[in-house]
């Protein structure tokens, strides 16, 4: 059952709502403590995971020439 969810989310989650979704985490990293200082340390738990993803977000298999 796990599993289907999981592919699911696989077929869901693809290189560009990756990228989207990194961006995202990473431009509210970056900027969440100028909108809300008081609430600095907390704003960098969004920069390793916005990264992460950006960085996945590349697709080998697209650019492939077999």
């Amino acid at each position: 059952m796990a599993g289907k969810k999981l592919e699911a989310f696989r077929e869901w989650f693809t290189p560009r709502k990756r990228l989207w979704a990194g961006l995202a985490l990473l431009v509210t990293g970056v900027f969440g403590p100028l909108l809300y200082p008081s609430i600095n340390g907390y704003w960098s738990i969004f920069i390793a995971p916005g990264i992460m993803f950006i960085c996945n977000a590349r697709n080998p298999e697209a650019r492939d020439k077999r």
